[in-house]
């Protein structure tokens, strides 16, 4: 399933590439994220929980998900290294999704770039492939998903509008049973989460 991009705010060029962050020897570091000064950035980057329901929670409004592209491509496309945290075969063919959390009017809290196994389980494929409903809040009430790894965190340029600020991100992993099933990671708006 492939959506056209819309056109907006938002650029129009995503890439398959997964970012993760290359690691010497391949080892993934611990998470520290004591080198934020914002406590609510330390507590949005450190939580395994519903980032939605954070960042709800901290605007004061109920959010939007915008879904900006979707496309299955075989896991060989998306990145060094994500094959093997998704636990599948490179030629596997698998979800990516590049979707914005936003206000009611539009502007994005965050960006995702969203990597998913769709081999797991077919009843809960309309999960991942929502273009409506945030995928955390999706899979919690198809009965998935209520294990999440955290991967790292750190800065990256924000890049949305031509806003090169420094913003934060997070990796992390989102299980369905023992098994892995959606890596996400999620960019946060720097005017609205700190990054120093």
């Amino acid at each position: 399933m492939s959506l056209p991009t819309p056109s907006g705010v938002f650029p129009l060029a995503f890439p398959l590439s997964f970012p993760l962050e290359p690691r010497a020897g391949g080892v993934r570091p611990l998470v520290h994220t004591r080198d934020f000064a914002s406590p609510l950035t330390r507590i949005l980057l450190s939580s395994e929980g519903q980032t939605t329901t954070l960042l709800e929670s901290m605007s004061g409004e109920s959010l939007r998900l915008r879904c900006l592209a979707q496309l299955r491509v075989p896991a060989r496309q998306t990145g060094e290294g994500v094959a093997g945290l998704l636990g599948v075969h490179e030629e596997a063919g698998v979800l990516v999704r590049h979707t914005a959390t936003t206000r009611q009017g539009g502007e994005p809290l965050s960006v995702n770039h969203v990597v998913a196994r769709l081999d797991l389980e077919p009843a809960i494929e309309h999960c991942l492939t929502s273009t409506s409903v945030p995928l955390g809040r999706a899979l919690t009430k198809a009965g998935t998903g209520h294990r999440r790894t955290l991967l790292e965190t750190g800065r990256r340029r924000w890049g949305q509008g031509g806003d090169d600020r420094a913003a934060c991100y997070k990796t992390y992993l989102v299980w369905h049973r023992d098994e892995p099933l959606v890596l996400i990671n999620e960019l946060f708006n720097p005017s609205f989460v700190p990054a120093g």
